[in-house]
């Protein structure tokens, strides 16, 4: 247990939420009293992701949220991670941009490599990828809301431990519109003092008597409210389904395209004020020449830069941040049998490759380059290498030295299927519900990395590259670039092809007795690892740029061929207690875990012949233990129906992995991470309807530590103590309505162990709709234009106030006009 004293206030944030939820059941047994009903569609949702099936919310003994596609669009996220803040348990610092590459964590259970090690998104009941945290791979990168998508939901802990492969934390999956309603639109957006244009698009609606069909997407482009300084957006996804329905009126089959071509930029900070106080950093503002609310370390004068690649040959790549490229062609199969014995067969195949190119934010002191030792050399003097002040002495207190980067994601296509069978026995005064299942994966990671040294103006909305010198006015770099291929040693000049096979067998019971519902379920993974991965050498030679010797690393050392197997069990019971139509309580416990993918090469945890070291045994798979005991309740307070969902958690994990990149727990990267974690907390989502108003709310508390190898209990890195959403809405009338949302976090420290001051952001929207089949709509966010800080990188000089962090964007609109049809 952390030794830290709390403020009273956070000691009874439990008692504080636990006497809320009572509350409101006291005003729903009142309101049963009187007769009243709640809103007939209050936790009447179908609950599709990781269930047995045919339960809604209200009966499903696990923590689940549906956002509809309305909610999600007022809201305006701007990226996927941003999205998931109005997901209870979800938590992400945001900030990152469109692009992805966030880390996201689940109820506590933190991020201690990067990505998404225990949430799996979905698309349609599918992973798009099997492992949320693959290097340069993230699993936000290949998903994007839009206008196919009808709703977005999420089960954390429980049964996403048994019914997902490597998602113990959480399942968020993004299901579209099918065309059960016939019409659709047409809208176009486009941002207030921005360059982004973005048009979105759905129809659906009936071919025939049984044929259903959906196609919907989006095309987007511009710089974003980030001015670039040159396009870093150029994007369009097209999502298509068309659904057959066979004679008995329940049977069906589906068949699915998905077409996306995307660059979005990814945001890595900027430089801001701030006082410090101890491990405390609170009123953050801007660095002059530098608004991270408005500008990023993209430039025009790094728009490019040079890479050798795998055979010794120099290239230029484009800075065009996180790019997509996918294919993915899917069928479903829901066919009833006789004596009611149900087959549910999906299946997917996607083409999919990429790119992450990137400025990384790293600023430092320029004094500290002066007289340090770059390339043999003692650096004298920095100038401008380009930009209107090329050739002069750089002079300012701060430069950036971290790497341009390049990662060609050559290959993370699949295969995936999930074969279920379920029928449903009546039993002498009860309900037998047994479904059995065989998931099959095939994941390939293709990828080589080019992560060059490099030095940059830092403090500027168009930073420029800079040169170095030594004493004799001899030049030390090549417009800033001062190493191929060696930013973060010899670990990282790197190209593999790896190959993972993942299979699992799993089967669910669930047994209803009158007000109890029991259910159990377990499933066994295997996971194949092959394929290979080299590494450098070690050995630099130069390559001449413009005259200057620059050392140049390649992958031409040692090689890895994994080839081993591992099987793990995972499994969850629970049950729920229907107190009565409008309340139910349910309670849980699971084992889940995850398998460590490409993380484990490269770390000496493989042994020549492919099989795993011991340490390699021990890190290969992640065990996390859950337990929650939650309660649901819908009803009526005055005129106003509401729903609460209030869901108190505990968990724990071991993790052990390797970490190339510079983290908050790996500042310097090149680390191996042996931790444990454990957590307590709990999550509530409320909704509320009172005649034209209406009004959602979120909110997740964690009290989150870790144990390094070896050390003490202390907080978490990188997660939040609370984080909350709020949005509501107001139908003034049939032609206008006005939104407003509230989102923040409260209590996060970085890795080493700084807090920083954290404010609410506000956003809202109104629409005008003059005929029923045309909208106009402005979109805000952080109306207020506060500097409010998502993440932390760190502090760059104590005894200036400055540091190196990540804001949200600052105030930005956008106006959209909509043709419905």
């Amino acid at each position: 247990m952390t030794t830290q004293t709390k403020p009273f206030f956070y000691k009874n944030k439990l008692t504080v939420a636990i006497s809320t939820a009572i509350m409101g059941l006291s005003i729903n047994a009142y309101a049963a009293d009187e007769e009243a009903k709640p809103d007939d569609n209050a936790f009447e949702q179908i609950v599709v992701t990781g269930s047995v099936g045919g339960r809604t919310q209200i009966e499903s003994a696990i923590a689940v949220t549906s956002i509809d596609d309305e909610v999600i669009q007022n809201f305006k996220p701007n990226s996927e991670v941003e999205l998931f803040r109005l997901i209870p348990g979800i938590q992400a610092n945001g900030g990152n941009g469109p692009g992805g590459n966030a880390n996201i964590a689940v109820r506590g259970l933190p991020v201690a490599t990067g990505g998404s090690p225990f949430v799996q998104i979905q698309e349609d009941g599918l992973p798009t990828v099997l492992f949320g945290d693959m290097q340069f791979g993230n699993n936000d990168y290949w998903t994007r809301f839009d206008a196919s998508t009808a709703r977005v939901e999420s089960v954390r802990g429980g049964t996403a431990t048994t019914f997902a492969s490597q998602a113990p934390g959480a399942i968020i999956n993004y299901i579209s519109h099918t065309g059960e309603v016939e019409g659709g639109y047409v809208g176009l957006s486009t941002g207030i003092g921005y360059d982004e244009k973005r048009v979105d698009f759905r129809y659906g609606g009936s071919a025939s008597d049984s044929v259903l069909y959906h196609v919907g997407g989006y095309m987007k482009t511009g710089r974003g409210p980030l001015d670039d300084g040159f396009n870093t957006s150029e994007s369009m996804q097209v999502k298509a389904n068309i659904t057959k329905y066979l004679e008995d009126d329940e049977s069906y089959v589906r068949f699915y395209l998905k077409v996306a071509d995307t660059q979005e930029p990814f945001y890595t900070g900027s430089l801001a004020y701030a006082n410090i106080s101890g491990n405390k950093i609170s009123n953050v503002r801007p660095y002059p020449g530098m608004d991270g609310r408005s500008a990023s370390n993209f430039s025009t004068l790094n728009q490019s830069f040079l890479i050798v690649n795998n055979e010794g040959g120099v290239e230029r790549v484009n800075m065009s941040g996180i790019t997509t490229e996918a294919l993915a062609l899917g069928n479903e199969v829901h066919y009833v049998l006789e004596h009611d014995i149900v087959v549910d067969n999906k299946m997917r195949w996607t083409d999919m490759s990429g790119g992450f190119t990137e400025p990384f934010h790293g600023p430092g002191v320029t004094a500290n380059v002066i007289g340090s030792t770059v390339n043999g050399a003692v650096v004298d003097q920095i100038r401008y290498a380009n930009g209107p002040m090329a050739g002069e002495l750089y002079e300012q207190p701060y430069i950036d030295t971290n790497t341009n980067v390049f990662t060609n994601i050559s290959d993370v296509g699949s295969f995936v299927n999930d074969l279920t069978i379920s029928k449903e026995f009546n039993l002498d005064g009860s309900i037998l519900n047994a479904r059995v299942g065989y998931f099959y994966m095939n994941q390939k990671i293709a990828m080589d990395w080019h992560t060059n040294r490099n030095f940059r103006e830092a403090g500027s909305s168009n930073p420029a590259q800079l040169d170095l010198f030594d004493a004799a006015g001899n030049q030390l770099t090549a417009n800033g670039l001062a190493g191929f291929n060696d930013n973060w040693g010899d670990c990282c000049a790197r190209d593999y092809d790896l190959e993972y096979t993942n299979t699992a067998p799993y089967v669910a019971l669930e047994l209803e007795l009158d007000e109890f519902i029991l259910d159990g379920s377990v499933r066994r993974d295997t996971v194949d690892a092959s394929g290979y991965t080299v590494q450098s050498s070690g050995n630099a030679f130069d390559t001449i740029i413009d005259g200057v010797a620059i050392p140049t690393l390649l992958p031409d050392g040692k090689e890895e061929y994994p080839d081993y197997s591992e099987s793990y069990t995972s499994y969850t019971f629970g049950g729920l207690y229907k107190f009565n139509e409008d309340t139910s309580f349910f309670a849980r416990a699971s084992k889940g875990n995850r398998f460590n993918s490409d993380r484990q090469t490269v770390s000496g945890k493989i042994n020549p012949d492919g099989s795993l070291t011991q340490a390699g045994r021990v890190a290969a798979v992640d065990e996390v233990n859950q337990y929650e005991v939650g309660v649901k309740n819908r009803g009526e307070m005055g005129e106003a129906d509401y729903t609460v969902e209030f869901t108190l958690l505990k968990g724990d994990f071991t993790q052990s992995n390797y970490e190339p990149t510079s983290t908050p727990a790996c500042p310097n990267g090149g680390c191996i991470l042996d931790n444990e974690y454990r957590t307590t907390g709990f999550e509530f989502y409320g909704t509320m309807r009172w005649s034209a108003l209406s009004v959602i709310a979120n909110a997740t508390y964690t009290d989150a530590e870790q144990k390094p190898n070896g050390g003490t209990w202390g907080p978490a890195n990188d997660i939040p103590e609370l984080t909350y959403a709020i949005t509501s809405q107001y139908e003034f009338s049939q032609e206008i309505s006005v939104g407003l949302n509230m989102s923040g976090q409260y209590g996060n420290r970085n890795g080493a162990g700084v807090e920083t001051e954290n404010k609410p952001i506000f956003g809202g929207n109104i629409a005008y709709r003059p005929t029923n089949n045309l909208e106009f709509a402005i979109i805000g966010q952080n109306l207020t234009d506060e500097f409010a800080l998502r993440g932390l990188s760190g502090v760059v000089d104590a005894s200036n106030n400055v540091i190196s962090a990540q804001p949200v964007l600052g105030r930005n609109l956008s106006a959209s006009v909509k043709l419905l049809f």
